[in-house]
């Protein structure tokens, strides 16, 4: 028979309102470490909720890492660093723009374009680690229009559920970004310009 810590359970998140709704239950089970990362947080009330459960897991003590692209974080900013100045949190942002004038990213772009070889290189990882023994992974960044919660417009995507020995790979995988030299924690940047050291 296989060797059961080999093994691998996995399932497909395809209904979008319970996609969103595991990944809070996920935060709101979480005893030890939730493992963020993501292209796009978006400054909605699903971006919110998540934000404010994260906030609440690190105040009662679960490490909260999260690995966010910088590009459409401008307007998030004050909420990110509220995170990021919980003992338990920290926030980095991956591949920052060199402008951090104004809160929004067409603006911060423009501002940018002197380095555009490097800002284009952009974070699309969309990975949700919970305990390191459950992962969500697949095409859904966090906001309204990946959770069918929208007004105007609904993105059709797929998730993927996964636990067992995959989850220690998923882990893995995390913090190689999260550990590479572009992902800035949230406190070195300033509004004046972005640590000059990303590639």
């Amino acid at each position: 028979p296989p060797d059961q810590a080999q093994l691998s359970g996995l399932r497909l998140l395809g209904d979008a309102a319970q996609a969103f709704e595991l990944r809070l239950a996920l935060v709101r089970l979480a005893q030890t470490s939730l493992d963020l990362q993501y292209y796009l947080i978006a400054q909605d009330d699903s971006g919110a909720q998540l934000l404010d459960e994260l906030e609440r897991a690190a105040r009662r003590g679960v490490r909260v890492r999260l690995l966010l692209d910088d590009l459409h974080a401008a307007g998030l900013e004050p909420a990110l660093q509220r995170l990021a100045a919980l003992p338990q949190a920290e926030v980095r942002l991956f591949n920052p723009l060199p402008s951090r004038v104004g809160n929004v990213w067409s603006t911060r772009m423009l501002l940018s374009l002197h380095e555009f070889g490097r800002v284009n290189r952009r974070m699309h990882n969309k990975l949700f680690i919970a305990d390191n023994s459950f992962a969500v992974s697949g095409g859904r960044n966090i906001g309204d229009d990946y959770f069918m919660r929208g007004s105007t417009s609904h993105f059709i995507d797929m998730d993927l559920l996964a636990s067992g020995a995959i989850v220690s790979e998923l882990s893995q995988l995390f913090d190689r970004f999260w550990n590479s030299t572009q992902a800035f924690p949230i406190a070195s940047l300033s509004t004046a310009a972005a640590a000059p050291g990303a590639v």
